[in-house]
């Protein structure tokens, strides 16, 4: 909830960085307000940051941090265009090509060839990452029932969960700027499809990395 002059703490998160901004007015203070206050904390530019909030791109900067429906304990994630975020090798082999590779949208008039590349974009960016998120939420999930007899150091996680954020973000980043045309429907569903696969992903990722995060180094 607002204190008693207005102001929220929101969580902003940026690959092993986590920054709590206080936001003075969230009915009246504009999105680009956090932008700047990011861009001055990371040295990123302001027109090179994507703001996530559950999963969607915050596009309007002018728009009020209220209308996002953003509140007091409200967790963002922070991506940079050039890819600022740290990343390391992983302990399974890192699927880097399949997934850094640039995604274009075909040019094209008929709807199930946009949905078949919007299939192809989410297997694209999950079915490489599936065995080393399988990986890491053996070793750091409460619930995993295949936990390893030598678990990685947490040094070694962190960056890993990190690297596994970083490119299922940018999946999430990719389906966001897909255009669809109007009324084709099977598209924007396969998009909505892809984007709550990706993020089911990320959800486990980070659900597991809490739960490790909460035994301590």
């Amino acid at each position: 909830m607002e204190n008693e002059s207005g102001q929220i703490i929101v969580h902003v998160k940026w690959g092993r960085d986590k920054f709590n901004v206080p936001i003075p007015s969230p009915s009246t203070t504009p999105l680009s307000q956090l932008i700047g206050t990011l861009a001055h904390q990371t040295s990123i530019p302001p027109n090179q940051l994507k703001l996530i909030y559950k999963g969607a791109v915050l596009k309007d900067p002018s728009l009020t941090i209220a209308s996002y429906g953003i509140t007091d304990g409200s967790a963002l994630v922070l991506v940079g265009k050039e890819g600022e975020v740290p990343s390391a090798p992983a302990p399974a082999p890192p699927p880097q090509q399949v997934v850094k590779k640039k995604n274009k949208q075909p040019e094209t008039d008929n709807e199930q060839v946009l949905v078949d590349w919007i299939n192809n974009l989410v297997g694209g960016c999950v079915d490489p990452l599936l065995p080393s998120i399988a990986t890491f939420v053996s070793q750091t999930s409460k619930n995993a029932t295949n936990k390893p007899k030598h678990a990685l150091p947490m040094d070694k996680l962190q960056v890993e969960h990190a690297r596994l954020s970083e490119f299922l973000l940018r999946g999430l980043l990719d389906l966001d700027g897909i255009e669809i045309p109007s009324g084709w429907t099977n598209a924007r569903q396969a998009r909505k499809d892809g984007v709550r696969r990706v993020q089911g992903e990320l959800t486990k990722v980070d659900e597991a990395w809490g739960d490790r995060k909460r035994l301590g180094a």
